[in-house]
């Protein structure tokens, strides 16, 4: 009998310690169709080119993923936490031929610890400007969406200088960060970033990233239909041991739920400082999303200006679409946009326009 009543207060223990952690595995697929036309005055060999994927366009609407997130109680109000998540691509190919890259790569990578001081984490997360461009409604990767980061988007035929490359990246890579505690709808983050930043070279490929290093800055206000996100960033960068580039970003986001409408604003900030030149951009945007039961039509337009170097160029960008809720996890959509780059004299740069019918499930 006694052996028995040790053997079930271990059989016991056991499960009491298995119940205070869990292991969660999710994921979700974006699959659809969709068509890009770029257009570039004076770009060889053509002017123009076009793009058409058909049952298999990748993440038109958001990243397709495959991840794995789990949370220990350590006893205390102490809770430990972790998040693993890889891109997954269904496409053999991108739009323009090339093979895929970013099948199985790594997304976020972190670790947390979580008590009543609030969050420490650590490695590859999401920051505090993810939050600001999260608030705009538009569709994640047709033309005209996702308008504050296409700025330091890679366009073949337009020179590197007139691009703004070392734009912020929403993930903080190789990097630690702390979270406050909520106050009364306040939350606050601060964290060092030290990681590899996307440089393009004139004809629009990636080349190896110089070293980033610096500060990145946050603060929160969410209470009952107002949402403020204000993010910040100083870092320096450069391909040696000393930096040689300054950069200072900040960007600020606010959505409200009218009930019939929920309206965005988002603006973004960002300065590059050389020895020898001194690069800028700025941009905003305003969207709105109509919900209507399962349906949810958008509209967003935008509007911006990058100066690098003596190149001075004009940016504007709208989409408009809507999503319909098959069930609570799956849903289908259908967009159009546009994004133009002019130089200041109004001559056209660059111009992306498409669309994008597609479907996605969440797991």
């Amino acid at each position: 009998m006694k052996k028995t009543l040790i053997a079930l207060a271990a059989l016991a223990a056991a499960g009491a310690t298995l119940a205070q952690s869990s292991v969660t595995l999710y994921g979700r697929m974006d699959l659809g169709m969709s068509q890009l036309e770029t257009t570039v005055p004076g770009a060889a060999p053509t002017a123009r080119t076009d793009a058409f994927s058909l049952a298999g366009a990748q993440d038109t609407w958001t990243a397709s993923r495959l991840g794995f997130r789990g949370t220990e109680d350590l006893g205390g109000g102490l809770r430990a936490g972790f998040v693993y998540e890889i891109g997954i691509n269904a496409d053999r190919d991108l739009l323009d031929g090339t093979p895929v890259l970013n099948n199985a790569r790594t997304r976020l990578a972190n670790l947390s610890l979580t008590g009543g001081f609030g969050t420490v984490v650590v490695g590859t997360f999401l920051n505090s400007f993810d939050t600001v461009r999260g608030f705009s409604p538009a569709n994640n990767n047709i033309s005209g969406a996702n308008f504050i980061a296409s700025h330091g988007a890679a366009i073949t035929g337009v020179p590197a200088d007139a691009r703004f490359s070392t734009q912020v990246d929403i993930r903080s890579q190789n990097a630690i960060a702390y979270v406050s505690p909520n106050f009364n709808g306040f939350t606050l983050s601060a964290g060092t970033v030290n990681e590899r930043v996307r440089n393009f070279d004139a004809a629009g490929n990636r080349t190896a990233g110089a070293k980033l290093q610096g500060v990145l800055l946050g603060a929160n206000f969410t209470q009952g239909p107002l949402a403020v996100q204000f993010a910040f960033r100083d870092a320096a960068v450069g391909t040696g041991i000393t930096p040689d580039n300054d950069l200072r970003d900040w960007g600020l986001g606010a959505r409200y739920n009218f009930g019939p409408a929920v309206v965005s604003f988002i603006y973004e900030d960002g300065r590059q400082t050389t020895a020898t030149a001194r690069n800028r951009f700025n941009a905003w945007e305003i969207g709105a999303r109509f919900p209507m039961g399962a349906f949810a039509p958008y509209v967003t337009f935008g509007q911006g200006e990058i100066r690098t170097g003596a190149e001075s160029n004009d940016t504007s960008g709208w989409q408009v679409g809507t999503t319909y809720n098959l069930s609570a996890r799956t849903w289908v959509y259908a967009g159009i946009g546009e994004f133009q780059r002019d130089n200041a004299n109004g001559t056209l740069r660059a111009q992306r326009e498409g669309f994008a019918l597609g479907l996605v499930h969440t797991f």
